[in-house]
């Protein structure tokens, strides 16, 4: 798809090891992250800025995480698109991107708005890690550890893992308490219904 909207795709990375590697190697215009590639997404777009200060990143998101992608905005992506675009949309904000514009997907734009405001769950959340946000907001959705699993990409022990550490940091006793936290904070609003 990206090959027939007229971009030459240099090479694709597994592990954000092999991102830094791989950027520093090819330099290329734009860098692509998928929300799911790291635990830690402003790390990554920070070593990658880092790295290839020439490149511009974009990150490629769900609209219910988009509030905790738009903080890799201020360490160096110049972009957040939805996996919901269609490939002319996309190819599209590709374009603009390596123009020079900063692109942000349209159901993307409160979030980013709220976030730019100050009106982000940042601090709410701060003492967790990205992928322990993400978990804490799912459990607030009402999901079960297998389906956290599955929308996560992890197995169902790593998500008890999350859950236990979760609970410790925000000294919460159990799931229940979790879910009502999150529900509390507002972190669970942005989820799409079902």
């Amino acid at each position: 798809m990206l090959r027939e909207g007229g971009f030459r795709v240099l090479a694709q990375a597994a592990k954000p090891s092999g991102l830094l590697r791989l950027v520093s190697r090819q330099k290329p215009d734009i860098v692509l992250v998928h929300w799911n590639f790291a635990d830690d997404i402003q790390g990554v777009i920070s070593s990658t800025a880092a790295r290839v200060p020439q490149s511009a990143i974009v990150i490629l998101t769900q609209p219910h995480l988009a509030e905790r992608m738009v903080q890799a905005i201020p360490v160096g992506a110049r972009g957040c698109l939805s996996v919901n675009l269609s490939p002319a949309e996309l190819v599209q904000s590709l374009t603009l991107l390596a123009r020079g514009d900063v692109v942000v997907s349209r159901d993307l734009v409160d979030a980013v708005r709220r976030e730019l405001s100050g009106g982000g769950k940042r601090s709410v959340l701060a003492g967790l890690s990205d992928r322990e946000r993400e978990v804490l907001v799912l459990v607030g959705h009402g999901s079960t550890n297998r389906e956290i699993a599955q929308e996560l990409y992890i197995s169902e022990h790593t998500v008890k893992v999350h859950l236990r550490t979760i609970l410790n940091k925000l000294n919460l006793r159990n799931r229940q308490q979790a879910a009502a936290y999150a529900m509390k904070k507002g972190l669970v609003k942005d989820l799409p219904a079902q």
